[in-house]
């Protein structure tokens, strides 16, 4: 009897610690986890060597690397989760964020013992990655925001200073300024990608009452007008024709990585539109110039400032993978061991811990560029427009639309009545 009593004890002990992890057993003996990630070449470089250093610590875990460029990337993404292929972490776009939460594909990280958060700031925790929910399903891979990288030495030959506060039209005028005295040099180099954040969502949140996005998510309906989306549309048409921002067919082959313009690396740009992320990569396409943080437009009569500073990315793991506690560990040493900070520096911008920024600030791996342009994000007092705003689908409407106009292929007016009827026709299948 004693005996029964003994087994019937360990085996509600047993089902008691299953309960409470909320987790599947997890395989003991060697695994391999597959990691998917974007990025350049260093972003790869200094990725594959936090792998390379935690395998060596971890000799039963292998870490499968998927990497490549972001175009597509959140296709593929789409295409693995509805064929249950996914890898099992990898990193999210900050748009995508909020909607892979809606799928259910992300897997609840704060249920993962081998994971700790204890070296991040919890109220930005709360902001990035918990998605509402109270419990994390993605990490922060950094602090970033939009931002302005000003080529100095050709600001100040035409007479423009980009670091003080100005309104979107300054940047038209300024734009008609430098292409009128030299037509082989533009204002802004700016990519499709990039500029529909930056210049419709951005804009948009000025317009709209207390700085909300484009869509509201708890209504789903619009936020932004047809008559606001056409303010903002007309404000794209005019950068573009006046020649203020360079031509979209040219920009179009270097997608998002100015270094790669070989105008970009002539100096032929006074500001470069992107990230607090990109600015380093930009800085070293042609070090020969002086480079310095710009302010960010503001409507004079704006409802909020618009502009936030946010995570470049998360680092999720697959809901369905079979390796949580693995993969937390490997989460665990990425963002909290002083070996993976060295390693991996800002390739995913300024690092999201204290921790880890003074780690890379004392081995001088802190890029003062990037450090200047992440604390001019911190200066302006918008929100977070993660949600419908930012999910794929909706990223897609807008940016198929600011292309047209980059590409002279339609009106303000119509292209404002066109985001309203997709928008609206996406949130219906919602």
């Amino acid at each position: 009897m004693k005996k029964i009593m003994v087994l019937v004890l360990l085996a509600c002990l047993c089902l008691s610690a299953f309960a409470k992890g909320g987790q599947q057993p997890q395989q003991q003996g060697p695994v391999t986890l597959r990691f998917s990630w974007w990025g350049t070449d260093a972003r790869h470089e200094a990725t594959l060597a936090v792998i390379a250093a935690f395998e060596k610590a971890n000799p039963n875990i292998k870490i499968e690397a998927e990497y490549g460029a972001q175009t597509g990337y959140n296709e593929k993404k789409t295409t693995e989760f509805a064929s249950k292929t996914a890898p099992d972490m990898f990193q999210i776009e900050t748009g995508a964020g909020p909607e892979y939460y809606r799928l259910g594909v992300l897997y609840n990280l704060s249920t993962i013992p081998t994971l700790k958060f204890d070296k991040f700031d919890p109220n930005y925790l709360r902001a990035a990655g918990q998605f509402g929910s109270g419990s994390q399903y993605a990490i922060p891979t950094g602090v970033g925001g939009s931002a302005l990288v000003i080529n100095k030495n050709l600001a100040d030959k035409f007479g423009i200073d980009m670091t003080k506060p100005f309104d979107w039209e300054q940047l038209i005028t300024w734009g008609q300024q430098v292409h009128a005295a030299d037509p082989t040099v533009y204002l802004l180099s700016v990519n499709t990608n990039y500029g529909m954040d930056f210049f419709v969502r951005a804009y948009a949140r000025q317009l709209n009452a207390n700085g909300a996005a484009v869509i509201n998510d708890a209504k789903k309906t619009l936020n932004t007008t047809e008559a606001q989306f056409t303010q903002i549309f007309d404000f794209l048409d005019r950068l573009y024709k006046s020649g203020a921002a360079a031509p979209a067919a040219y920009k179009a082959p270097f997608a998002d990585q100015d270094e790669n313009d070989p105008n970009w690396i002539a100096g032929k740009y006074v500001a470069h539109v992107g990230y607090t992320s990109s600015a380093e990569r930009v800085q070293a396409a042609n070090p020969n110039v002086q480079y310095v943080a710009g302010s960010l437009p503001l409507l004079a009569n704006r409802q909020n400032d618009g502009w936030f500073n946010n995570p470049p990315q998360y680092m999720g793991v697959y809901a369905n993978t079979k390796y949580a506690q693995q993969a937390g560990s490997f989460y665990d040493f990425f963002f909290n061991t002083e070996e993976a900070a060295k390693l991996l520096g800002t390739v995913r911008s300024t690092p999201p811990t204290i921790f880890a920024q003074q780690i890379v600030a004392k081995a001088g791996l802190l890029n003062p560029l990037t450090a200047d342009v992440t604390a001019m994000s911190l200066k302006y007092n918008g929100f977070d427009d993660g949600g419908y705003t930012s999910a794929q689908e909706a990223q897609n409407i807008l940016r198929a639309i600011y292309e047209q106009i980059a590409y002279g292929k339609t009106t303000p007016a119509a292209a404002a009545k066109d985001a309203v009827q997709q928008l609206t026709a996406f949130l219906a299948r919602q």
